[in-house]
């Protein structure tokens, strides 16, 4: 599938995509008491299953054209069908670094879809990524954009607009003892020395 096939069956879906990861990220900001000590894999958990009831609530009118597709292991999905029925794209969420690669575990499954592998039930099925990009302090959603992976970078990509509203979405000062620090300690192991006695 190429950027202009993926354009006209997409099109009509993207603001409901993009005002549901930006109010995911409006939730999780704001509703979490505990988040500047979550772990970045716990963020993106949380993230995870935000966007998901996000997607649900959005795509709920849509259906059966369109609809959420989970599979064990957590694995969600939103099949979207052509003409005949039949779900022809798999969008699947995930956030995104700066050059518009999914984070995410390297599982056996992952490596297959970043490589632009197809699903067991869905073999006819493009899957593409929806992937959230944020900004540097991590305190707003910078971009969505939806991916077509190859060999685990993107073939090619669409960037949505995003909703006006998400530039209002409340933001904790900088000066609240819930705001996230910008600044990361990463802990790097050296070789060690041992003092003593030489036996």
């Amino acid at each position: 599938m190429n950027e202009d096939q993926a354009h006209r069956i997409l099109k009509p879906y993207y603001a409901k995509l993009a005002g549901a990861v930006v109010r995911s990220f409006a939730t999780y900001r704001t509703r979490y008491p505990h988040r500047p000590i979550h772990q970045r894999r716990t963020t993106a958990n949380v993230m995870c299953d935000e966007i998901w009831a996000e997607i649900i609530a959005e795509f709920d009118e849509d259906a059966p054209r369109v609809r959420p597709v989970e599979q064990s292991h957590g694995l969600r999905l939103l099949g979207i069908a052509g003409a005949n029925g039949e779900i022809e794209v798999l969008l699947w969420f995930k956030k995104f670094d700066r050059n518009k690669r999914p984070r995410s575990m390297p599982t056996g499954r992952s490596k297959r879809m970043f490589k632009g592998g197809t699903f067991e039930m869905f073999e006819k099925a493009v899957t593409l990524v929806v992937g959230y990009q944020l900004n540097p302090e991590e305190t707003r959603i910078r971009g969505v954009s939806i991916c077509r992976l190859l060999d685990g970078r993107p073939e090619w990509y669409i960037d949505l607009d995003l909703p006006e509203a998400s530039a209002n979405i409340v933001q904790l000062p900088d000066s609240s003892p819930q705001a996230p620090s910008a600044r990361r300690v990463i802990v790097r192991r050296t070789s060690q020395k041992r003092f003593g006695n030489d036996a």
